[in-house]
């Protein structure tokens, strides 16, 4: 694979116990600055050593899919909020276990083709140890989240370095589920609600919980439990919430200024760091050659860094040209108007 060779990729520097000792000292409330700035930076290196196994997978995602246009294959690492939000939610995960910190999203126009390439996937030829299957679609979270995920242990009979629990989650989704999870994203990036981590406040919880039925049903996969199994009623509690809250409204003012760099053709294969300002609602777009995934991860450490507490939020993914960036990621676009389209299409 001559673009995986080209690269310059992290290796894990700490041990089994260091890892888990940096979690655990993340969850507590009364750690030094000593003890936090350590604790990140093994956080950090464990999360990005998960570059190189996570890529080799999405290269084989990238080639199930080829020659369809209609597919999208992008892979992302874990921010560091969101590590540190799970690690201090779930007290019993151990750091070295965690199964999500590289992941890969396969977007597919239908349910159908969901699990078709998941069970592709499955049965090609690769050596990474299978370790298990959520299915979000036939038991759908209470959250409303509905997708099918498979989770790999990834090994290597050529790259030793790798064979250390690295565990990569792939995200097989159809586009109206990738449609509804971005927006429930967008709402809980603007409003600073952790509405992916099931907190935030209840009506705006319900709404999402709501149109996810209502999405279930277009699809003929099962509701969210807790929810009416008939439209009518299921538009009626939409109509109610947003006509008192104006979630829809809301959602269709978030707009996002693209501010990427003067003379950067941005529409090429690569990684891309999204840095986003709450409060100004701009997008600020940094673009890292294949071979730059050391500077790119360290930009994307930095800003994490010296951003912790405030209104900024990045990602740093990688995606075969700006456009499939862009349709993969549309919360750090606003890109939401396919969300709003099909909602408000059910209530006139």
């Amino acid at each position: 694979m001559p673009e995986i060779k080209q690269q310059r990729w992290k290796i894990v520097e700490y041990s089994k116990r260091q890892i888990n000792d940096a979690g655990n000292i993340i969850r507590k409330d009364n750690t030094t600055a000593e003890e936090l700035a350590f604790a990140t930076q093994v956080i950090d290196n464990w999360r990005a050593a998960h570059a190189y196994p996570m890529h080799v997978i999405y290269i084989h995602l990238r080639r199930m899919a080829a020659p369809r246009n209609d597919i999208l294959v992008v892979e992302r690492l874990k921010r560091l909020d969101s590590i540190i939000g799970k690690l201090r939610r779930e007290t019993r995960m151990d750091l070295w276990r965690m199964q999500d910190l590289g992941g890969c999203r396969f977007i597919t126009p239908s349910v159908d083709e969901v699990f078709h390439f998941a069970e592709e996937y499955k049965k090609s030829r690769v050596r990474h140890e299978y370790k298990r299957t959520y299915d979000y679609i036939h038991n759908p979270k209470p959250s409303g989240y509905r997708s099918l995920h498979l989770v790999y242990k990834y090994h290597s009979e050529k790259k030793d370095a790798y064979n250390q629990n690295m565990l990569v989650e792939i995200q097989f989704r159809s586009r109206l589920q990738h449609v509804w999870a971005t927006a429930l994203e967008t709402m809980g990036l603007f409003t600073k609600q952790a509405l992916k981590a099931g907190q935030g406040a209840g009506y705006v919880k319900r709404f999402f919980v709501l149109v996810s039925s209502l999405f279930a049903m277009r699809e003929n996969c099962p509701i969210i439990p807790g929810t009416f199994k008939d439209e009518n009623e299921l538009v009626s509690e939409i109509e109610q919430i947003n006509d008192q809250y104006h979630l829809l409204e809301i959602l269709s003012a978030i707009r996002v200024a693209l501010d990427h760099e003067n003379g950067v053709k941005l529409d090429k294969k690569g990684y891309y760091v999204l840095i986003l300002n709450y409060i100004t609602r701009k997008l600020r777009i940094r673009y890292f050659s294949p071979s730059q995934i050391d500077e790119a991860n360290t930009l994307y450490t930095q800003i994490e860094s010296n951003h912790a507490e405030d209104e900024i939020d990045a990602v740093l993914v990688r995606a075969a040209s700006f456009s499939e960036l862009k349709a993969a990621y549309p919360n750090y676009f606003a890109d939401i108007g396919e969300f709003l389209d099909l909602v408000q299409a059910h209530l006139k």
